[in-house]
């Protein structure tokens, strides 16, 4: 008769080596999806910095030039949250920063709330901060402009150096005619535009400079 193998087969795994294992590859699938969607989202913030920083040079549509710095700023108007219809023309007479956003953009949320600590170096210059959202959420759905100020303001929110408002369709296009998801426009007392930037969460340095500039 032949010799019995000696080799012994390889055990299995215990259930908790299995149940560790398991939880491993699910976590490392997870950071996997996390870290791709980062990027996707930085991708998309580099494309509209990079859209706005050319914006001078950039082909837009007919009729669709944007604004440009040193120009006087087209009256529009805009709802405020209590019901008022207002015009960019009656900002004449104090610096204003005019904001469009949407509700559902990251750096909107980001710009909000990095808003709310900055609020009172902008007054001190002068300056009010008008926040409203482009018409309709430029067509996607997000919270209501009410819900987005009072989650991302604070107590900021019911100070009368921001106001937040619902854009018109006129003002959306006049202002916002490559739907940006947030772009902001620094106007002078006299209702020329000084300064043209988005996302102040990440721009904060260079607004207060350019508000500092109009005293």
């Amino acid at each position: 008769m032949g010799k019995a193998s000696t080799r012994q087969r390889p055990s299995r795994p215990s259930g908790a080596a299995r149940r560790r294992a398991e939880a491993q590859r699910r976590a490392r699938k997870r950071l996997a999806l996390w870290s791709t969607a980062g990027a996707v989202v930085a991708l998309a913030g580099a494309v509209v910095g990079l859209h706005l920083a050319n914006r001078s040079t950039s082909p837009t549509p007919e009729g669709a030039a944007p604004l440009q710095v040193g120009t006087r700023a087209p009256n529009a108007t805009f709802t405020t949250l209590d019901g008022k219809t207002e015009t960019v023309a009656a900002l004449h007479g104090r610096p204003a920063m005019l904001w469009l956003v949407t509700t559902w953009c990251s750096s909107c949320q980001a710009g909000t709330a990095a808003m709310a600590h900055h609020l009172s170096t902008l007054a001190s210059d002068g300056v009010r901060v008008v926040e409203v959202e482009n018409y309709a959420d430029l067509g996607q759905s997000g919270p209501s402009m009410a819900a987005f100020g009072k989650a991302l303001a604070g107590s900021a929110f019911l100070n009368p150096d921001w106001v937040f408002g619902e854009a018109s369709p006129t003002l959306t296009r006049t202002y916002n005619p490559k739907a940006y998801l947030d772009i902001y426009y620094l106007l002078n007392a006299s209702g020329k535009i000084a300064y043209v930037n988005s996302s102040p969460g990440s721009t904060m340095r260079q607004l207060l400079s350019a508000a500092a500039a109009l005293r």
